[in-house]
């Protein structure tokens, strides 16, 4: 039997309350041995199956945990992990609540003991000058990097360094061989991950940029496309643009249309081009084109994978004659049922207030009478927002209310 280690675990989740249904979504788990070395980092991000709720604190977005694995998927791999070891988090309380709620959910018997491990935060006290306990305070306090705070892995690896500092400073603390040897008398129950055993999903890598959803498109299809086809797609397409914002949701589901009208990669680019063409008829409509919205017209191209001449030409030569502006379409009026949905960074009974009060229906959940739903993030996996794609009601982000909307943004 190998050497009983500590295993450092941070959770990043949906909210504070297991009790209130809250998931994580991102676990990593760093071990480290008994003299205080770090042995691995292990880390995944882990789809919720509900809304992400407040991400300017993790900061994971709804796209990058649509492909991630389950925590019923992770369990497995999980449990293989922590064999042999005790639990150590900074704030053991909050991390291993939501542990123990994760794996009872999947069907995971928890070692007895496994969870009253030790926690850097309460350790600190003795370690730590000063009345601050929080894990940027003692990293500063002991000059350790933490790159990506609030990334499961970095403060997992940053509380794991913590821990090395303190068997450092007092290897001969009884409570660290004490921990071990609850380690070692724990048995975990067996598992197989099988043939479909879950590859570890992790954080883009800061920078990333994605590849433009048009090179998902075939690029040779046989042209059997005509009219009906290219209005199917501009009329997705102008629904999808209708916050000049692209989510990962809709740009599968432009991929999944063009594969399933035959429409190839060329004909998406002509298509693309003729949308934003139009979007500029529709603004010389009134004679003229303001900076915001040459700004506008520049973005759509831009997300359209559009060449910028496109937009220049059709600045400096305004129409003639009135043109049906074609895919410009999905436009919201006064009277629209509106959705909001998420964790939004203004309580949504205040927005709901300012719509209510300009001529807008804000209903509390989406049906087939629902125009439009908007979400603290576009991806969202709510109830609302899932229920809204598969009655092909748009989705689109927060900003839509101040930017087009004109709730005030104070």
């Amino acid at each position: 039997m190998s050497e009983p280690m500590f295993a450092v675990v941070d959770v990043e989740t949906t909210g504070l309350f297991t009790t209130m249904h809250d998931r994580v979504a991102e676990i990593a788990v760093v071990r480290v041995d008994a003299s205080g070395r770090i042995v691995d980092r292990w880390e995944t991000l882990v789809n919720p199956q509900r809304d992400l709720g407040p991400q300017r604190i993790h900061r994971i977005s709804a796209a990058e945990i649509l492909d991630a694995p389950t925590f019923s998927e992770v369990a497995p791999a999980l449990t293989e992990v922590l064999q042999g070891c005790i639990m150590v988090a900074h704030n053991l309380r909050f991390d291993a609540d939501f542990l123990g709620y994760e794996l009872a959910r999947a069907g995971v018997v928890i070692p007895g003991g496994f969870l009253q491990g030790l926690c850097t935060m309460r350790l600190a006290h003795d370690y730590v000058i000063g009345n601050a306990r929080s894990l940027a305070h003692c990293c500063e306090f002991f000059s350790i990097e933490n790159y990506r705070a609030h990334s499961a892995g970095d403060d997992a690896e940053a509380a794991a360094w913590l821990l090395s500092r303190y068997i450092d400073l007092d290897p001969d603390r009884p409570e660290w061989s004490q921990a071990l040897d609850i380690a070692s008398t724990m048995s975990w129950p067996s598992s197989n991950p099988g043939p479909t055993a879950f590859v570890p999903h992790k954080r883009q890598a800061l920078g990333t940029v994605e590849k433009h959803f048009l090179s998902r498109i075939t690029v040779h299809m046989p042209e059997y496309t005509g009219p009906e086809e290219h209005d199917q797609y501009l009329a997705l397409l102008g629904q999808a643009m209708l916050d000049l914002h692209l989510s990962v949701h809709e740009t599968r589901a432009l991929v999944r249309l063009a594969d399933e009208l035959g429409i190839s990669q060329d004909r998406c680019r002509k298509l693309h081009a003729y949308y934003v063409e139009q979007l500029a008829v529709a603004a010389w409509a009134d004679g003229i084109i303001t900076p915001d919205e040459e700004a506008e017209l520049y973005q759509a191209a831009k997300l359209l994978d559009v060449d910028a001449s496109v937009v220049a030409h059709a600045l400096t030569n305004p129409p003639t004659a009135p043109v049906d502006s074609g895919p410009v379409t999905g436009k919201i009026t006064l009277g629209s049922t509106l959705v909001l949905t998420g964790a939004m960074t203004r309580e949504r009974s205040e927005l709901s207030s300012f719509l209510t009060e300009m001529g807008y229906v804000v209903a509390e959940r989406a049906t087939k009478k629902t125009d439009l739903v908007i979400a603290a993030d576009p991806d969202s996996l709510s109830g609302s927002a899932a229920k809204a794609r598969q009655y092909g009601i748009p989705v689109v982000a927060e900003n839509f209310l101040y930017d087009v909307l004109g709730v005030p943004s104070f």
